[in-house]
């Protein structure tokens, strides 16, 4: 026998929400009775249609309808629950079928007619067994290595293609002991463990009991890759095709694959890279959003007028996107950018109001001077920096700050004056938002504190209102720092 277009494939689980890409693995399917000895877990077809009739559902249309499943496969997964002996005429359920709803697993203790599959590659057999019926894919096309495969039903289907694995190997008859333990491997997943020791003693007196029927089929599982962590290191792993539990050995046994798979390395790479594109994507459009917003509520606390001054229009935005995905980096960016405020209209400010700087040549006198013109203004007090280079300030935000003093030292109807009135800490506040600036730029303090972003914030808005003379708007009080 090998492994050919003629060759069924079966479905036995839904396709997962998530994105996902279908592949074809091929295995040996034995049929072998087997006293499994634990109790098993119903598939999820089972489960529903058992629930489905509790809850006193008589017609197969109506639980076809419901469910979104076939007919067909409707009367076919009752079968199997008739001749499990947990539904009866007219799809009553049995003592143990009403036991089996309540407690989501059937007590098994006679050997019992099982599937068990073998990876043709390995001679492994995978860690499940199936009592019921396969149900089989619905092949539309083959070409090559990739299958078109219709899920759903009439009405509602869809088709995907799917990778068939390649194969190589004959078939071998598994040992009585591999079929227990596949048998206990799927009864642990089904009940979410893994990794439990068995009774040796127990496993040969049942391998005895161990019966192979007929000879082995080809046949192909459909599995899904899909995005996730199962624990193994890989960004992608394998959701169980049997619908029990982990799908981690099917992720193992495909990963293995991978690295000699060309198509199928490939196949990996292009799911994740589209689920990656698709959340850069959204990300993206909430990006925009966000930022969409946060020049909104600018222009709801300073007014229109603040469009006709487009830096600072950014930097104020940017504050209010940063104080929205409130991370370390974006208080770190929000700090540079309350700074950058000032940086853009301090300058532009000294232009208009030149500075007369004191003359004496005694750094003492030149001192007194700056400290006495900043207090006549209102400063409560002036920061060691802006004394010390008060006579000849230095490029950059100290040096603006100094001249802007020096001017409106001068001038009764300077900007800058005003704002000090309005507010006696701003030399402080200044000092001490540069320092921020400079620490989430260069230091290793980290960013600010969120109280400390919302105090440069109101600072920030306040400049922009005294020092641009912009009238309009509302309150500065955040809503989002605590």
């Amino acid at each position: 026998m090998s492994f050919d277009r003629e060759t069924p494939v079966f479905q036995l689980a839904f396709p997962p929400r998530q994105r996902y890409r279908p592949v074809l693995l091929p295995v040996w399917v034995h049929q072998v009775t087997a006293p499994t000895g634990y109790s098993r877990t119903l598939d999820v077809f089972q489960t529903v249609v058992l629930r489905l009739c509790a809850a006193g559902v008589r017609d197969v249309g109506d639980m076809s309808r419901l469910i979104g499943l076939d007919t067909a496969l409707c009367r076919t997964v009752i079968a199997r629950l008739v001749e499990g002996r947990l539904m009866g005429p007219g799809l009553a359920l049995t003592e143990a079928g009403r036991q089996t709803v309540a407690e989501g697993e059937v007590a098994e203790t006679d050997p019992r007619l099982v599937r068990v599959f073998q990876d043709p590659t390995s001679g492994a057999l995978l860690p499940r067994i199936l009592i019921a019926d396969p149900v089989r894919a619905d092949l539309r096309e083959h070409r090559g290595r990739w299958v078109t495969i219709q899920f759903g039903t009439a009405g509602a289907s869809r088709e995907v293609s799917a990778l068939t694995l390649r194969t190589n190997g004959t078939s071998m008859r598994p040992s009585e002991r591999d079929v227990l333990e596949a048998c206990k491997s799927h009864d642990l997943a089904a009940r979410g463990l893994r990794g439990a020791s068995r009774d040796r003693d127990n496993t040969a007196v049942a391998a005895r009991r161990i019966a192979f029927h007929g000879t082995a089929n080809p046949a192909y599982l459909v599995c899904y890759v899909v995005e996730g962590d199962d624990g193994s290191g890989r960004p992608w792993t394998v959701d169980d095709p049997f619908a029990v539990g982990d799908g981690r050995p099917f992720a193992d046994l495909l990963a293995s694959r991978a690295e000699s798979d060309e198509q199928l390395g490939r196949l990996i790479d292009e799911l994740l890279g589209k689920i990656r594109r698709d959340r850069t994507a959204a990300a993206r459009k909430v990006d925009r959003e966000l930022a969409e917003d946060a020049r909104a509520d600018v222009v709801r606390i300073l007014g229109e007028e603040i469009r006709d001054h487009p830096e600072v229009f950014i930097h104020l935005a940017d504050i209010e996107l940063a104080l929205v995905k409130d991370t370390a980096r974006e208080r770190e960016n929000a700090a540079r950018n309350a700074i950058r405020v000032f940086e853009c209209i301090l300058p532009g400010l000294n232009e208009r109001f030149p500075a007369q700087l004191q003359t004496s040549r005694v750094q003492g006198v030149r001192e007194r001077a700056f400290v006495l013109t900043a207090e006549r203004l209102g400063a409560t007090s002036v920061p060691p920096d802006m004394r010390k280079y008060c006579a000849r300030p230095a490029n950059g935000l100290a040096g603006d700050i100094i001249r802007a003093v020096w001017a409106a030292g001068d001038n009764p109807h300077h900007p800058f004056g005003t704002f000090i009135r309005q507010r006696p800490t701003l030399l402080e506040d200044l000092d001490r938002s540069r320092i921020l600036r400079n620490n989430a730029t260069h230091g290793s303090t980290g960013a600010p504190a969120p109280d400390e972003l919302e105090h440069i914030r109101t600072l920030a808005y306040e400049a922009a209102r005294h020092l641009l003379g912009l009238s309009g708007g509302r309150s500065t009080t955040s809503k989002r720092v605590n």
